[in-house]
């Protein structure tokens, strides 16, 4: 089954009363490193950011994986190397207060070439390999997404 997206009228209420699944990838690239974005849209718009979107109804947990890593970075992945990174309380001031409560995987890709979607990230990406080259300062990414790359590495070394 596909997942149904809600009208964005109905998302909206949704986010006024409601927490959003979400899930975030730390996707790793084979002889490149983990793929990071430029994230054109709330919230986080403008920060380095890694894969993410909210769970569909009707959806698998691998179903929605999948869906994040070809949608957003045109990557298929592995499905069989997913690994939980754990889960993440974002409350944000933008979209109605909204809150979500990401789980975080990384996966590995079968893939290399990446295609962004541009409605949601700036043409600019980077290949990391470890937390500290993720370009700028710490505000330049937002928490969840640090919070998940630096659990991917540690778990590394």
């Amino acid at each position: 089954m596909k997942g149904v997206v809600a009208p964005q009228e109905v998302f909206d209420q949704m986010l006024e009363h409601m927490v959003i699944p979400t899930f975030d990838l730390v996707i790793d690239v084979p002889d490149r490193g983990v793929l990071i974005a430029r994230r054109k849209i709330a919230p986080y718009a403008g920060k380095w950011a890694l894969p993410g979107l909210r769970m569909l109804k009707g959806e698998s947990i691998d179903d929605t994986l999948g869906r994040i890593a070809e949608q957003e970075t045109g990557l298929i992945v592995d499905l069989d190397s997913k690994r939980l990174l754990g889960q993440y309380v974002g409350k944000f001031r933008t979209e109605h207060n909204r809150q979500d409560l990401s789980t975080g995987y990384a996966v590995q890709a079968l893939t290399n070439e990446v295609r962004l979607n541009e409605d949601h990230f700036a043409k600019q990406h980077r290949f990391i390999w470890a937390p500290e080259h993720i370009p700028g300062a710490a505000r330049d990414t937002g928490a969840m997404y640090r919070y998940y790359i630096s659990t991917y590495f540690d778990s590394q070394s």
